[in-house]
Order: C-alpha cells, then structure tokens, then sequence
C-alpha cells in the first residue's frame, strides 16, 4: 500500500470513547505502514496519551464551532504535510476541517464520524455543516445514528456504518481482579454493579442511584462509578438526595484500568437518557463476560438485544430497571445464557480489529489509492 498519510481531528480534551477509538484506530493504522498525525488540544488526555505512542501532534484548540483560525490552521498543515485524508471525530472538528479542506490547495479525501444521538440542528449553518460536496463520507457508530443523517438529508450512499470496536486483547473473560477488589473494599459476597461513564445528566448515574434504592436492603449492591467527575461532591450528593448511602458507593474519578474494574463487577448497567449512540461499557462489558443492562436507546439495542445479549429498559425508567437487576441476580441460567451470547456478538461483530478493516476499506473506497 502506498504511504497514505491521515490527519485525524478532534477537539476532545479529556478522555472520552471517541477519543480512545481514534487512538486506537490511528495504532493500528500505524502498524499497516500507514502515517497517522493527530490534531488536538495541548496538554489534554488525548495529547497526552498520543505523545506516549510517538504520534505526531500539532496543535488544534478551536474556542467555538466556527473558529475559523483553527481551520486555517489544519489548511496550512495539510498543505505541509501533503494530507491524504482528514478523519474528523468530533462535532467541531468536523466543522473545521470542512473549512481546512476549502481552504487547502490540494484538496484531500474528508470523512467524517458521527458518535451521538443527539437530534440535529437544524439552522442554516448545520445544514451546510453537514450537507455539501466536500465531505466525501460519514462513519455512523450505528443504525440509528445513520438514520438520523439520511432523515437529515445526507445521501445514504456517503454514509457507512462502522460499529466502534472493543480491544479484544485487552477485554476479555477473566477472573476478578484481587487488586481493585482490595482497593474498593468489595467482598465475594456483595454485589458490585458498575455505571462507566463521565458524571452528566445524559449519562443517567441517578437513574441508577434511584434504582439501587429500590433494592439496597435486598442485596448487599454496591455501586461503582468511574468516569470523568464521577468523583466529585456533586454525585456524592446525588446519591444522598436519591436515597443510596454514599458509603455503599464507589465514587472513581476517570481511570485507566477499566478492564480491571469491569472484572470485579456483578453486573454493567448503562442508564443514558439521551445522545447515546452505543456504549462502549456495555461493548467492553459484554465481551470480558459481565450481564448487561441498558438503556433502550438509539444504538444500545443493536448490541444489547433484549432477552439474547442483556437486558433493555425504557430509558428514565428506574423502577423497571431495579427490577431487571433483581431478574439478572436471581436467575444465574439467564443470566448465563445472556453472558454466552454477548461474548458471541462482540467477537463477531464489534472488536478493533474489524473497526479498523472497515474503516480503511472506507477510505480506500473514497479514494483513488494503490493497494
């Protein structure tokens, strides 16, 4: 393959699952003899973490979606570089690349990914956004998500659908980790139930609090949160006001040892009332051997299929969930079957390895490159 050179771009300052796939995603790459920069914000986890794998970094830090400095900037970098293609992650990567690529003297392949639910603005400029000539393709994470771009009128054909992709290497069955067990204080006999993602409102951790309340006095739960903020008095508070003890919580802060923490929990619950495209701790959570319970929106029920994969709840729905976490501790041969075949469909259908083949497919299909 001749030396393709791909610019990835994202505004993403902390840790985030779009900013760990596009690392991920730019390693493999990498191993294929392909030439991957990243454009970012200095000094953020993505930066960061990018400088540690030896990836090329140049600075990207636009202060609002339309700060066009920002796309003069990649323009003059794609330029120097003699760019191929431009990845855009984020939403306002993506808005800045479009103006990087008008503005760049040789005009390179631009794709951009789409990892929400969110419903689409729809005022002049977002329609420009998002419909135009010079975006040559869009990556949904899901079904769902490329049908909110074709309602919104983006051609079908310009989108592809490229499931984000879990380490298969690094999340897999394992027996639980002594370590984080130790450290969070957890015995064989409680029930560690884990909500992983960063503290929001979207994100649902009172959604969860609300339904371990329901049953905190039936079952020795214990609840684990790791993400950004999730260590902060805000949550603390959060779970006094829905009626959980505090001190029957984890509250971890953001955390490198996911897969770790994945290993001591009971059960993986993802409680989004809104924007989720798919969870990825659901993805991880799934393929390391652990019941799921989610949130029945836009692309979770794609990978979690009710009654096969996990468990589905009406989103918002507190009480039904704290039901179905009392199904999934009660009945261990459902709880099985469902483990058995989560393993199945993240192997088949959502590891990194496959993200990557069909991303690179996507390129090459856009562009007239030798293979």
């Amino acid at each position: 393959m001749e030396n393709l050179k791909i610019l990835h771009v994202s505004e993403s300052f902390g840790w985030s699952g779009g900013a760990a796939q596009l690392l991920l995603l730019a390693w493999k790459l990498g191993e294929k003899g392909i030439t991957n920069y990243i454009a970012c914000p200095p000094g953020g986890d993505l930066w960061n973490k990018a400088l540690a794998a030896n990836f090329p970094v140049f600075p990207f830090n636009p202060k609002k979606d339309y700060y066009f400095l920002a796309g003069a900037r990649l323009a003059r970098e794609i330029n120097r570089k003699e760019i191929n293609i431009v990845h855009a992650h984020h939403p306002k990567a993506h808005t800045m690349a479009l103006v990087g690529k008008i503005l760049s003297k040789n005009k390179p392949i631009l794709i951009v990914s789409r990892r929400v639910s969110h419903p689409m603005k729809k005022n002049f400029f977002a329609r420009v956004k998002y419909v135009n000539r010079y975006i040559n393709g869009y990556i949904a994470v899901a079904e769902a998500v490329k049908k909110i771009l074709v309602l919104y009128g983006v051609p079908k054909e310009k989108i592809e659908v490229i499931y984000s992709g879990v380490d298969e290497n690094k999340f897999c069955p394992r027996k639980p980790s002594v370590k984080i067990m130790t450290e969070l204080k957890i015995s064989e006999k409680d029930k560690p139930i884990g909500l992983i993602g960063n503290f929001s409102f979207e994100k649902g951790q009172h959604i969860l609090l609300k339904a371990a309340a329901e049953i905190k006095d039936k079952y020795p739960v214990v609840l684990i949160f790791a993400g950004r903020e999730t260590d902060s008095k805000e949550i603390k508070e959060l779970a006094r006001k829905c009626g959980f003890p505090p001190e029957r919580a984890r509250f971890l802060g953001l955390r490198d040892d996911i897969d770790e923490i994945i290993s001591v929990l009971s059960l993986c619950v993802n409680c989004a009332v809104s924007g989720e495209a798919l969870s990825g701790s659901a993805r991880e959570s799934m393929a390391m051997g652990i019941p799921v319970v989610a949130s029945d929106i836009a692309g979770n029920r794609e990978i979690v299929l009710d009654r096969k994969t996990g468990l589905l709840f009406p989103p918002g729905d507190f009480k039904r969930l704290s039901k179905l976490i009392s199904l999934i501790f009660e009945d261990k041969n459902a709880s099985r079957l469902l483990v058995s075949a989560g393993v199945k469909l993240v192997r088949s259908r959502f590891t990194v390895s496959r993200m990557v083949e069909k991303t690179l497919n996507f390129y090459l299909k856009l562009g007239d490159f030798k293979v």
